[in-house]
């Protein structure tokens, strides 16, 4: 039969579409709907096109691979092809009057009749009450089960049964070790404190205080024939030891001439008795005068006194040394084992002090004072060892000769040198260390569970006393207080 086609295109619509359906004269008319070009027809419009073949007298097919566009096709009763040479050979499917439509008429439903076999009539053996009591005690049991099995719940506290470990450790602490290792091997870390003690004591030694100084006349004798000026405050001093130095007390003129000479008062330069020298003790000049002139005492020097006074001497002075040097020695430990770790130990070999120290005594030496004061700041340096380095030395040796069915006891581990500290000429620090601790049975709490679940309390702690290793009896709480039996599920026990 002969078939016009029309091959749908990117612009075509509904109107485009219909005008060139409009042109064709045969009974069939095949729309070729493309794969890849968009065209903008709705379902709808597949519907109308169907209508205004039918008015044309023709009918309408279509030619699309496309899924939703065959769906929509089919729906409305249009005959799809796959290829335009499908469609030419194949026989296409007799036409269908839609407008077409037998309604048939139902019988009108009887509502009464319908109520009927909607009640649904309950069964006779619901009804007896002989199994109503039956149900009723079936679902009072099985809550009294849930009450028996989920209710109760119990606490156990076990003492197992305990004993100590100790062990002696040899420990070698030195500060170029970075890590804890069994040989005993441990890090020495390094700290410092400056301290400062002051200090009083009385004084009750009798000393010499210089008052008066001494005086006198020096002969100088002109040793060149120049005029020579000697002026006042010309220092002059003896040969012997100590030297005593004295300078003139004004300015003179000695003339020209080996033999010229002149007298010039001189006074001591230091107060004292020391002052007080014998003639022909002088016997020095201070400067380039020297070498012009020479001097000499002829007669003794006097006049230089000392007073008695209450003032220290050397004695004094070391014993407030001792005494200051003591108290430093205590306050630096203090303040150093203040500084470290509350456990940290301090290797009190290696507390050393500066040798450089600032030392002030009031009054000075030679000044008279019933009190003599010393205030000293020195630097002390000292090594130790950390708790933590310690504890883990010690339960590593510890755990290793643990014997097997024991565990450790929390918070009862001890270690404490026993001995003095030693030094080697690396530096190492040695001293013995003792750890100690206590150990108690290992017992698993499944295990326990497994003995008591169901049993009244009484027979519980009478099967774990005989056959734990406990120290004591067992403590069981259950809860609630008037519940005769422990319970039967296990995560309802707790063991302590």
């Amino acid at each position: 039969m002969k078939t016009q086609i029309i091959t749908l295109e990117t612009h075509d619509d509904l109107i485009s579409v219909r005008d060139r359906m409009s042109w064709a004269k045969s009974p069939r008319i095949l729309l070729v709907w493309p794969k890849f070009e968009r065209v903008t027809l709705r379902p709808v419009d597949l519907r109308v096109l169907q209508s205004h073949a039918r008015t044309l007298g023709a009918e309408l097919g279509l030619v699309t691979r496309i899924p939703h566009v065959k769906r929509n096709a089919q729906g409305f009763g249009i005959p799809v092809f796959a290829t335009t040479t499908e469609a030419q050979r194949e026989a296409w499917p007799p036409r269908q009057d839609l407008t077409r439509a037998l309604t048939v008429r139902k019988a009108k439903p009887n509502l009464r009749e319908m109520k009927r076999q909607s009640i649904v009539e309950e069964a006779k053996w619901r009804s007896n009450f002989i199994v109503r009591v039956g149900f009723f005690m079936v679902g009072v049991l099985a809550v009294l089960t849930v009450a028996v099995l989920f209710l109760p719940q119990a606490a156990i506290k076990l003492t197992p049964a305990s004993q100590h470990q100790s062990i002696t450790i040899p420990v070698s602490a030195n500060p170029n070790t970075e890590s804890v290792f069994v040989s005993g091997n441990v890090p020495a870390h390094q700290t410092s404190v400056l301290v400062t003690v002051t200090q009083a004591m009385a004084i009750t030694s009798q000393g010499a205080v210089p008052n008066d100084k001494a005086e006198g006349i020096a002969h100088f004798t002109n040793l060149t024939q120049a005029d020579l000026t000697i002026p006042a405050g010309t220092m002059i001093y003896t040969t012997g030891s100590p030297s005593i130095k004295f300078q003139t007390a004004i300015i003179t003129h000695l003339p020209g001439g080996s033999k010229n000479f002149v007298e010039v008062p001189i006074v001591a330069v230091k107060a004292g008795s020391s002052g007080n020298v014998a003639a022909g003790a002088i016997q020095a000049i201070d400067g380039s005068l020297a070498l012009s002139a020479s001097v000499s005492n002829p007669n003794p020097t006097a006049g230089g006194t000392d007073l008695t006074t209450t003032e220290a001497v050397d004695a004094d002075r070391q014993q407030l040394h001792d005494m200051v040097m003591t108290a430093l020695d205590q306050q630096a430990r203090q303040e150093i084992i203040s500084s470290i770790g509350v456990h940290d130990l301090l290797l009190l070999n290696t507390l050393k002090a500066d040798a450089q120290s600032q030392e002030i005594y009031d009054p000075p030496a030679g000044q008279p004072g019933d009190t003599l004061k010393l205030t000293m700041s020195v630097q002390y340096n000292a090594q130790y060892v950390k708790a933590d380095d310690l504890r883990q030395l010690a339960q590593t040796l510890l755990d290793a000769s643990m014997p097997a069915g024991f565990v450790s006891k929390p918070d009862t581990l001890q270690f404490n040198p026993t001995n003095t500290f030693t030094v080697d000429q690396s530096g190492s620090t040695h001293f013995d260390l003792l750890a100690q601790r206590v150990l108690m049975h290992d017992i698993q709490s499944p295990q326990v569970i497994f003995l008591v679940r169901g049993l009244s309390p009484a027979n519980a702690k009478q099967a774990l006393f005989s056959k734990l290793p406990l120290a004591a009896p067992p403590e069981i709480q259950t809860s609630p207080s008037w519940w005769p039996w422990l319970p039967l599920i296990p995560f309802r026990i707790s063991v302590q």
